[in-house]
């Protein structure tokens, strides 16, 4: 097995655990609006700042999930050209859709690194039952954009390299 292939598993595996979290905070999601809600209507005694919390934890399932998906080749494709097109055309179009994927999310990445660190700097909080700051879940938005950008860019490579190899990682893990 190629180095770069066991790199491409071990960014997977490192996707993987990211997706244990998201699965977590959905978890923990789902538990904080049940008590809250059984809080509010049993005890008229909701829970102080489920709704800043929810919204956090809401980027966390949904940034910390991206890239994973990706890897497992999850994202919706429009295949209505593609798969008119000649084996080898239609592999140069993939290659390009996944190079274009992979700039568009590094000037994500870099934009939103920049919107992060500006409500660093400014220490922007939000105001509401409770008052927290948001440039850590905006630093979770740049992570989180910045991993599916890298993952275009590794899944570009592969797709040039061997394409073969990335379809048979995917079926050895039953995906």
């Amino acid at each position: 097995m190629s180095t770069f292939l066991r790199l491409y598993r071990a960014y997977g595996r490192a996707l993987q655990a990211l997706g244990l979290l998201a699965a977590v905070s959905t978890f923990l999601m789902m538990v904080l609006v049940v008590v809250n809600v059984a809080g509010r209507y049993a005890l008229n005694a909701p829970v102080t700042g489920t709704l800043e919390i929810t919204e956090s934890l809401l980027v966390i399932i949904i940034l910390m999930a991206l890239a994973l998906t990706q890897f497992h080749d999850g994202h919706i494709r429009v295949t209505i050209l593609t798969r008119r097109m000649p084996p080898g055309l239609s592999r140069v179009a993939a290659i390009f859709a996944l190079i274009l994927g992979a700039a568009f999310f590094l000037w994500c990445s870099y934009a939103s690194w920049k919107f992060a660190y500006q409500s660093y700097t400014v220490d922007e909080a939000e105001w509401g039952s409770i008052t927290f700051p948001l440039y850590p879940i905006k630093f979770i938005v740049f992570f989180g954009i910045i991993l599916l950008a890298i993952q275009f860019v590794l899944d570009s490579i592969i797709e040039i390299v061997d394409p073969a190899a990335r379809a048979h990682d995917a079926s050895a893990e039953g995906h």
